[in-house]
């Protein structure tokens, strides 16, 4: 069985981390594995030497110009390599890669990593898919709500499967005193909104002045942010440290973690919060993924959507109820069985190679 797995890049991301955790498990089971790159940037994560690594990067200064000799380049190494199955990720990506195998005999499975109600978020890529999704082979999505979005020709086709959790990244479960801090992470972009996490802990820090909230990240938003959270807080309040290649260790004796997304496919960074016992709040967002990981009230807490005053109130009953946030931190290490990296995998490569087999 040869995989060729085509994203954009391998730098810090939801679906970056589950490709190089999927390359991992499929080479110790002895899949052959190729990785396709459009971009040529620094690999945040790392990956397994028996992977035939390929790096397209930039062919044009006009942006148009230089994505269609990419996926050109994509179509051409395919036929070179010759896999069995092809595998790209997140859904724009999937888009280009189905029109760009169209007329050859390598099927192509699309992993959706998103809410597809707002993502693609450019007009003529959701054209795009509306055309060019017929044609793809399988779709793996991360939520039924996600896949109720599509039709049943498309639903046929596809899998619902939870992305795989690296547990030699999660530490046990800290059972100390924890750290007067309240954490989110993710990327520095207004998906985040980071800004209802800060107002939200802005109320919180009224009556909890001992508590620091500590967001780690990158992205465009970075100084915005700052400046917000300036004008709510004290300086020694707040702190923006950036990214880390060490998250679970850094928020593993956090008081609380907070997901404050607008919308999430399966956020990764919930997942390993969970995974290691840290109590955790997050918002309802669509495509229910953050549903389906927390039980309300009984392995974490779920408020509406860009609700400031229910989050805050949520995150002050979870840090003045310490057995509660220790019935959430027992209760939540549960998910480490149920996404095991090496099981999860394991039916990732099961329904692929079944769509090779029907291709």
């Amino acid at each position: 069985m040869h995989v060729a797995i085509v994203t954009s890049s391998l730098s810090a991301g939801g679906a970056e981390r589950v490709i190089a955790q999927l390359l991992k498990e499929w080479c110790k089971s002895g899949v052959k594995c190729s990785l396709i790159l459009l971009n040529k940037k620094e690999l945040f994560y790392s990956i397994p030497s028996e992977v035939d690594l390929y790096e397209i990067g930039k062919l044009h200064k006009k942006h148009y110009i230089d994505k269609l000799k990419k996926y050109a380049r994509v179509r051409k190494l395919i036929k070179e390599i010759k896999p069995d199955v092809v595998l790209s990720m997140p859904e724009e990506i999937g888009i280009y890669v189905i029109g760009a195998l169209l007329g050859t005999k390598y099927p192509v499975v699309v992993s959706e990593r998103n809410n597809p109600w707002v993502m693609p978020d450019k007009k003529a890529t959701r054209i795009l898919r509306k055309l060019l999704y017929p044609f793809a082979d399988g779709f793996i999505f991360q939520t039924k709500q996600a896949a109720s979005f599509f039709s049943k020709k498309i639903q046929k086709k596809g899998i619902v499967l939870p992305n795989p959790l690296d547990l030699s990244r999660i530490p046990e479960r800290y059972e100390g005193e924890r750290e007067k801090t309240i954490v989110g992470a993710g990327r520095l972009f207004p998906q985040k909104n980071f800004k209802l996490l800060i107002d939200a802990f802005a109320k919180f820090y009224e009556t909890h002045t001992s508590y620091k909230l500590v967001i780690y990240g990158e992205g465009y938003l970075r100084e915005e942010l700052i400046n917000h959270a300036a004008s709510k807080l004290p300086e020694a309040a707040f702190s923006f440290p950036g990214q880390v290649d060490n998250l679970p260790d850094k928020i593993n004796k956090a008081s609380a973690f907070v997901l404050s997304s607008d919308f999430e496919g399966m956020p990764n960074v919930l997942i390993e919060a969970l995974a290691m016992g840290v109590p955790s709040v997050s918002v309802d967002c669509a495509p229910g993924g953050a549903a389906e990981l927390i039980e309300d009230g009984v392995n974490g807490y779920l408020v509406p959507i860009g609700d400031k005053d229910a989050l805050s109130e949520r995150l002050s009953y979870l840090i003045d109820n310490k057995t509660i946030a220790e019935s959430f931190s027992k209760k939540s290490i549960e998910i480490k069985q149920k996404l095991d990296a090496h099981i999860v995998c394991k039916e990732w490569c099961e329904y692929i190679i079944k769509k090779q087999r029907n291709s």
